[in-house]
């Protein structure tokens, strides 16, 4: 007997996708909106470990991870999440950020758990938006006749475990699940694949986990779940709104863009660090910028300029402190580079457009 079934959803870019006329489009970055993280910033500063450390580890600050309109590449956020257990010696971090977690007040499932009665609906609502947060992963629901999956399906090979941010998920996977459930939960109905069992407790919330690669996490339940009515008050917590959110990145530049731009301050921003940071090797990276005709420093530069402009006109920070952020030994050698760039300097374009 075979088994039929329908793939209803999904989001997401592979690395190489064919545009509408047949021709293999750019390659973009595997992205991810940095706020995502917030909740596990919070629990580390609950839990009383400094989390600037973990951030600044990895090269973040946690101003970055407060401003929506910031993307990093996947493999900084599961070196965080890693980082984050070990610094918290917490095995299960991931897990216990992902069964805390307010479902109606984490972003990509803000429309969904205000306006879905069903757990169908709750996925499919949660899949739309999600695609919004990431480039570096599809979400997929597939329907059988006897059991459904959800699908979190990663769009890149992954050169590290990405255990803590599997657990996390299936750990707000099997919370809604919970949730949408109401008296029909059974947990010994759901199995979930992870790459790593082992960062999840034993017997967790009564499921059944299973190895897999790293690839994504899978959760499998009762199809005839789907259609049960969802008591939304159960998941809320804070209110359902949020403000409007940039849209993820699109296209090689724009990411490359979004790496760059929060490693601004390191004045050693080589090839080397950009394609280690970006996740690709020296050639691949060069390769990419040279068929988009820009080059590294350009690309540096023409950050450098923008960020200068908006933090003459838009703060209070001194031309030392700017120069500083930007990667300057002092504030002679910014202002100089400023000057080149606009004609003005530093401090006559600022006293010009300030409040403008």
């Amino acid at each position: 007997m075979c088994r039929q079934s329908i793939r209803l959803l999904f989001f997401g870019t592979m690395n190489d996708i064919k545009s509408r006329d047949g021709t293999l489009a750019r390659p973009t970055l595997p992205l991810v909106r940095l706020s995502l993280i917030m909740p596990f910033v919070e629990e580390l500063d609950q839990l009383g470990v400094d989390a600037d450390v973990v951030l600044a580890s990895n090269g973040l600050v946690r101003q970055s991870v407060a401003d929506t309109s910031i993307f990093v590449p996947s493999m900084v956020v599961h070196r965080f999440l890693e980082d984050a257990a070990t610094a918290a010696h917490h095995p299960y971090l991931g897990a216990r950020v992902g069964e805390r977690l307010d479902l109606a007040g984490w972003p990509p499932f803000v429309d969904a758990a205000s306006r879905a009665s069903t757990l169908g609906e709750f996925f499919t609502r949660f899949i739309q938006a999600a695609k919004d947060e990431a480039s570096s992963a599809r979400h997929v629901l597939e329907i059988s006749s006897g059991y459904s999956y959800f699908k979190e399906m990663r769009t890149t090979h992954q050169e590290m475990a990405p255990a803590q941010n599997d657990a996390f998920t299936a750990a707000f996977t099997l919370r809604l699940l919970q949730h949408g459930t109401g008296a029909h939960w059974d947990p010994g109905e759901v199995r979930i694949t992870v790459c790593d069992p082992t960062a999840l407790p034993d017997a967790y919330m009564g499921a059944s986990f299973i190895g897999g690669d790293r690839m994504g996490m899978v959760a499998r339940f009762p199809t005839e779940w789907l259609v049960l009515q969802l008591d939304r008050q159960q998941m809320s917590r804070t209110p359902t709104t949020q403000g409007k959110r940039l849209k993820i990145p699109v296209g090689f530049l724009d990411g490359f863009r979004q790496v760059l731009i929060l490693h601004l301050h390191d004045p050693g921003l080589s090839v080397d660090l950009a394609a280690r940071l970006s996740g690709m090797s020296r050639q691949s990276l060069q390769r990419l910028l040279k068929s988009n005709g820009t080059t590294l420093s350009a690309e540096v530069t023409a950050l450098k300029k923008r960020r200068a402009a908006e933090y003459l006109t838009e703060t209070q920070q001194s031309v030392a402190q700017i120069a500083g952020a930007l990667g300057f030994t002092d504030a002679t050698s910014f202002s100089r580079a400023f000057k080149s760039w606009t004609g003005e300097s530093p401090r006559d374009y600022r006293k010009k457009w300030k409040g403008k």
